[in-house]
This record gives C-alpha cells, structure tokens and sequence, in this order.
C-alpha cells in the first residue's frame, strides 16, 4: 500500500475508520501485513516531518533523535501506533501457528480454562455389572474419588520497535522480528509439552501427574502405575527387562505388556484389562528413522537356518509416529527410552489464555531512553497435566 493512498484512506474514513476498514481488509485476507510499508504509514499519519529531507540528502549517518516526533500531534500519532501495533501483532500470531515439525498438539487435549491450579475430578471404575434375577433389586455399586490438580504458568517476551527501523523503512525486519518472536513462544509451549509427556523434570520437582494435588513421579520403574516396561518393574513378571526399539517384535512385546498388564483399580471385584487401543509411538530424533521403518514397512522377513519368508507386516499403519529433538536433549537413557498408547486420552494442556498480544505506546520510559516507537507484548498462559497413568506405556530402552 502506497503512502499516498494511505493518506487518502485515513482522510476519507477518519482515523478510526481507517483503522476499522484495515482490520476488515486484514479479516478477509484481501491485504496482509507485508502489504504495509510502517515508513509510508508514518508518513501518511504525519509523524515523519524531518525523515524526508534527511533521506533525500542521503544522510543515513545522521543522528535520529525524534526523528518520529509529531507534526500534528493527536489522533494521527496514535493511530500510527495502533494499526503498526495491530499489523506486528498479526506477524507475531503467524509465527506462533508455524508448528512445522512441532508435535505438541498430537500430544494433548486443549482444554480451554478461566482458573488456573483446577481440580480434575474423576472416579475409579466400578465393579462392573452383575446378573440381576427376576424380581430381584440391583446392587450397589461403590467407588471412591480420586482427582488430580492442574499447574499453569505464563510465558511471554516484549518486542521493542525502535525509530531507525521504521525511518530507514526496514519493514521486512520489523516483520521476520515479530514472527520470530511469535515462533519461540509456540518453540517453549512445544518443549514444555514433550518433557512433561516424557515426565522429564520429576527429578526437579516439577510433576506433570499430581494425585489430589501431590506430585508424583508417573512412570514408576516399579511398575505399580501399570505404564513401565524395563528393568526395575517388581509388578510385572516377565516385562523387567529393556527393550530396544529394533523392530516389529519390540512393538508387539510393548503392546503384549498393555494388553496383559493394563488394568483398572476397581474398589470391589478383580480387576480387569482396560481396552485402550495404541494410536502413537513418541521417540527420540535417535529413533526417528528406525520406528518409521517397523510402522510403515508392508512386509517383514523372517529367516530360520537358511530360510527366508516373507509376512505381512503385522503393525503397519497401526502407528502414528512422533518425535522431538526435546527428548534428545535430555541425553543418557532418554535417547533409548520410547513410549506408546493414546497421549489425547491422558494428557491435557489447560489454556487459561491463548496466546495474546498488546501494545505499548510511545509514552514509555524505553521511548525516551532507547527511542522507542512502541513495544508489543506476547504471551501465554497454560500448562500440562497427566489425567491418568494407564493411556501411555514408557518402554526401557537400554
């Protein structure tokens, strides 16, 4: 958009109708932010006097003191910082839904929130039906409560727009900054969510799984949450050892525990096997390559002596596979540890608020002493919470 019409714009509709029909043409995408010049905008609101002569005299050395000071102060100079502010925060926006090769979302149930520190409520399961004679009354069933207690946190950065960006129109800088700064937001919610999915932080004290409000480690080596298969499982007979993530037997060892060991904690009755079908396997970049090939591959061999026979692959397409290079940096047994089930089912992001954008105008103590134009904020407020132990099975790997 070019300075004169931008001018022209602002002139016919008034500075709130220009910032109205902006936001409109934004909206239905017939404009996008890089279609702005934040040099020609400040022109057309009359808050760049001086930057033409200086500009024209090719005096880019020149000091830039109040360059950005208004010819006609009022509403042009605050309409200025609002529409660049609606423009920056837009950018900041896109770089956050720039999930490539992010995983979080695969990972958990977004649950929007208003309090933060919720109690999730549940109930163990009941014993389950019983025979019922003619003319007979039904029993009573009985359960106790259990729940568990979400933790939030907020994140967010500032950017700071100084003058010479906007006087030496270095749009396209102003822009990649935003993005940039949108993108490592949406960088920190990934990471949060992969380590609290790994549990990698229960060592420090920072717990994903909180029982009636107490931290607990989630993947127990003992066994006794029903979601450990490795060395150290008392409760298991026959799953105590490490499994390395080879091939298509590894996964059906993983998915024998689950289907055997998996149980629900009744308050009366034998416990039973809890039908909760696999959908993702979760591994290290390490072994990103190979649990591709066991998912995807149509066909395994299988050689005895000097014979080879061709099968079907019996886990092709049963899978989804995810990966992060936040469960390499945990180093040591993390990068052979990998996990299997249904992460949706038992993992919940609770989102007290999106993530928001706001701006600072000009009239900062940062304005004075950096000449600053104005400063847009972004942030977040959620965190990761593991609703139940059964829905994911983390697999010793060494």
């Amino acid at each position: 958009m070019q300075g004169t019409s931008l001018s022209t714009l602002i002139e016919s509709h008034g500075p709130q109708g220009f910032y109205h029909k902006v936001c409109e043409l934004l909206n239905e995408k017939r404009i996008t932010p890089d279609d702005f010049s934040y040099y020609e905008l400040a022109d057309a609101c009359g808050v760049l006097p001086r930057l033409r002569s200086i500009r024209e005299s090719a005096l880019v050395d020149a000091p830039l003191n109040h360059l950005l000071s208004e010819s006609n102060p009022g509403v042009n100079a605050a309409l200025f910082q609002v529409v660049t502010g609606e423009l920056i925060g837009r950018k900041v926006i896109e770089g956050y839904r720039d999930d490539s090769g992010f995983i979080g979302d695969r990972l958990v149930t977004v649950m929007p929130s208003r309090v933060r520190n919720a109690r999730i409520a549940g109930f163990t399961a009941l014993a389950g039906p019983t025979e019922v004679p003619e003319g007979h009354a039904y029993e009573e069933s009985t359960f106790s409560e259990k729940s568990v207690t979400s933790l939030e946190s907020k994140q967010g950065r500032i950017l700071s727009i100084n003058e010479e960006l906007i006087a030496f129109d270095q749009t396209g800088e102003i822009n990649r900054r935003a993005m940039a700064l949108g993108y490592t937001l949406r960088q920190e919610r990934e990471r949060t969510i992969v380590r609290g999915v790994t549990d990698a932080d229960a060592s420090s004290g920072r717990h994903v799984y909180r029982p009636n409000g107490v931290g607990q480690q989630l993947y127990k080596t003992n066994g006794s949450y029903r979601n450990w298969s490795g060395v150290g499982n008392t409760t298991s007979t026959g799953f105590t050892t490490a499994v390395p993530l080879v091939d298509w037997t590894d996964v059906e060892f993983a998915l024998r525990y689950r289907a055997t060991q998996v149980i629900d904690d009744r308050v009366d009755g034998t416990p039973r096997p809890v039908v909760i079908p696999a959908r993702q396997v979760l591994v290290p970049e390490a072994l990103r390559g190979t649990a591709r090939s066991i998912v995807h591959s149509t066909e395994i061999t299988v050689t005895s002596g000097d014979n080879s026979t061709r099968f079907a692959n019996p886990v092709h397409g049963q899978l989804e596979v995810l990966s992060s290079p936040f469960i390499d940096e945990q180093g040591g047994q993390a990068v052979n540890d990998w996990f299997i089930g249904d992460f949706r089912r038992q993992f919940l992001w609770t989102e007290i608020w999106p993530l928001q954008t706001f701006l600072q105008r000009a009239e900062s103590e940062s304005a004075f002493e950096r000449d600053v134009v104005l400063r847009v904020k972004a942030r977040y407020f959620g965190g990761l919470s593991a609703i139940d132990t059964l829905c994911v099975t983390k697999v010793d790997g060494a």
